[in-house]
């Protein structure tokens, strides 16, 4: 009686290992959090720093609250950062930005962004640029080792948590602030959604893919978006599991586009008005996003505020001035009807 009460719980021990073995396999995860932070242009104040559109002189002051912030979310899994990273790659702007980001409590993933390439000043430049002392893109790599990167490459893949995997582009292209995906790179894409086709995938760059507005065609902010988008897009659509890119370097607040399933959303910026980030819900079959707004300083808001008013390269095409056009302006940045946003993922197992 007890050989047969052994080999019956031995067989319902196996059955379980094997159920639980099956449903590991379907998903790992019932529901992750996590934040999306871009563009913080890391700036130590100095002779060609100033708080404008960029504000940059408080820029550590902006990105040190969401860091703040960040860490007060109960439950949060890890942190991703879309780029521009730095205001131009100076070497002490590169240490300030390691030394903030080892506060942040939970794992961070980063992304090279345009200002992460050393800027190459125009002859028509104020002389505080073109004495600037920058970079390689691969200074950043190196001072990064453990917020994603491993070794000097700037581009990376890895699991945040099992089941879930997260790719890493770099979109840099030396001497402009436009970008592209290189064929070395694309090729490393292909083969590694390929050996990831299991898992439910998260791509993140810096640059924007799609237009996710109208207004956006204005030929000034052609280099919002990457050179070879489309043959980015055609590839991350050959692959289902392929269901969310995110980005950054647009500097408006979070917004998202779906195109034949994936969806593609650019991120609220630490630095630039309305000044935020995002918070993210992701289940196996659904995300959610809520944009937080940095609890800084009234004086701080006001400054950003004025600045992108006055500012006439952010204005989109067509915007009358005065108050009608000024309100229209600050809707367009601040994008309020997408301020929270859920929607169904395409990748099912």
């Amino acid at each position: 009686m007890n050989a047969s009460i052994g080999r019956m719980y031995t067989w319902v021990i196996m059955l379980v290992t094997v159920v639980l073995f099956l449903s590991g396999s379907v998903w790992a995860f019932k529901e992750i959090r996590f934040a999306v932070l871009t563009d913080p242009h890391v700036s130590m104040p100095a002779q060609n720093t100033q708080d404008n559109v960029k504000m940059e002189d408080s820029s550590v002051i902006l990105f040190q609250k969401a860091i703040e912030e960040v860490n007060a979310i109960p439950g949060l899994d890890f942190v991703l950062i879309a780029g521009d990273l730095t205001k131009d790659v100076e070497p002490w702007n590169i240490d300030k930005l390691a030394e903030m980001l080892q506060e942040i409590r939970v794992p961070v993933y980063c992304a090279l962004g345009n200002h992460e390439v050393s800027p190459i000043p125009g002859k028509d430049k104020e002389p505080s640029l073109a004495s600037l002392v920058g970079g390689s893109k691969h200074t950043v790599t190196w001072a990064l080792q453990g917020f994603g990167f491993q070794g000097s490459r700037g581009y990376y893949s890895t699991d945040p948590v099992s089941g879930l995997h997260l790719v890493v582009l770099d979109t840099t292209k030396v001497g402009t602030w436009g970008g592209r995906v290189s064929p070395a790179q694309l090729r490393w894409l292909d083969q590694d959604l390929y050996l990831n086709q299991d898992k439910l995938t998260i791509v993140m760059g810096h640059h924007l893919l799609v237009p996710f507005h109208e207004k956006e065609q204005k030929e000034a902010w052609k280099n919002f978006y990457l050179e070879n988008a489309e043959e980015v897009i055609a590839l991350l659509e050959k692959y289902p599991q392929v269901s969310l890119y995110l980005c950054g370097h647009r500097h408006v607040s979070t917004v998202p586009k779906e195109k034949n399933g994936i969806w593609y959303i650019e991120h609220i910026s630490t630095l630039t008005y309305p000044m935020g980030y995002t918070i993210y819900t992701l289940t196996p079959s659904q995300f959610s996003y809520e944009v937080k707004y940095l609890e800084v300083a009234p004086e701080l808001w006001e400054t950003a505020r004025q600045t992108m008013l006055a500012d006439p390269f952010w204005r989109p095409e067509g915007t009358p001035e005065g108050e009608e056009g000024n309100e229209q302006v600050l809707a367009y940045q601040e994008q309020r009807e997408f301020k929270t946003f859920s929607a169904l993922l395409r990748f099912q197992k």
